[in-house]
């Protein structure tokens, strides 16, 4: 049966006039594998390759061109608003520094119902210093030179104490400055108080801080802490001189240094770029090559 249909296929295909058998074979392996690139007859090159491109419909590209810019105006426009609320901050604490300051009593009840209303206030808190629990912030850096701040606990009610920043002073003088704080009394502290919220700090392997934080700072302590705290000291000046004695003590004027003004102009500058590469792609350099076209003609 398979010699009958060997037969009739090879009859079949020698009256069609293709090769068969052996002759098939040698032809299949002289024929090579892909078929090589046409060319063109008139110069016997290769056709360039086409690449399929994808292109957006005009309309679709302006109105997403229009949609970041405006994106980027809104964004300019934002950093203009934060800017003039950051300033008219800095301006109400600022004043909030010529008033009297607030009693230990006046200050406690402003601060229970939100303890941001006492921020860079200026207070005069009585109580009783806590010499065995003072603290210290490693690693802070005035006037040129490394050096730290000491921290003191000032109990100012049964079971409750604040806080308080009592200067700063080069490294290597720390006993020297912890000396002279317990020869100073239970005179209580006057400066400004600070709130920051959801302020962290951390204790390193040497006992020192890493930031003053009363939340942080409360563990192990026996009264509860407030969440506000002052810094000792008076108003001071950038260009006020190094101090001779230390802890150097006392607090500058509330700043901001957020650039706002450049961001915006940042935002508007990249606005307007996009704007004028988009007026050149999609009416200048239409409207040049039509007057290419119409001087050819002529």
């Amino acid at each position: 049966m398979l010699a009958t249909f060997q037969e009739y296929f090879t009859r079949l295909t020698r009256a069609l006039g293709a090769p068969c058998g052996v002759e098939a074979a040698r032809l299949m392996m002289r024929r090579p594998r892909f078929a090589s690139t046409p060319t063109r007859p008139e110069t016997g090159e290769a056709p360039p390759e086409r690449h399929m491109r994808f292109r957006l419909p005009t309309p679709v590209l302006l109105g997403l061109i229009a949609l970041a810019i405006a994106i980027l105006l809104a964004l300019g426009v934002w950093q203009v608003r934060r800017g003039e609320e950051r300033a008219n901050l800095v301006a109400t604490r600022n004043a909030q520094l010529a008033g009297e300051p607030l009693s230990t009593a006046e200050a406690r009840t402003r601060a229970v119902p939100d303890p941001a209303a006492l921020d860079y206030r200026l207070v005069a808190i009585e109580g009783t210093w806590d010499g065995d629990r003072v603290m210290i912030l490693a690693n802070r850096a005035r006037y040129g030179l490394k050096g730290e701040n000491v921290i003191q606990p000032l109990v100012i009610a049964p079971g409750e104490a604040v806080l308080v920043d009592r200067g700063w002073y080069p490294v290597g003088q720390r006993a020297a400055v912890l000396a002279r704080l317990r020869e100073g009394g239970n005179a209580g502290a006057r400066g400004v108080a600070r709130y920051i919220e959801g302020l962290r700090s951390n204790r390193t392997p040497a006992g020192t801080w890493t930031g003053l934080s009363p939340d942080s700072m409360a563990a192990g302590l026996p009264y509860r802490l407030l969440p506000w705290y002052v810094i000792e000291g008076p108003l001071l000046s950038e260009r006020d001189p190094m101090p001779d004695s230390y802890p150097a003590q006392g607090f500058l004027p509330y700043s901001s240094d957020t650039p706002h003004t450049e961001y915006a102009i940042t935002w508007f500058g990249i606005a307007a770029a996009l704007a004028a590469v988009s007026v050149m792609r999609f009416v200048i350099e239409p409207r040049r090559a039509r007057r290419r076209t119409a001087a050819l003609k002529i």
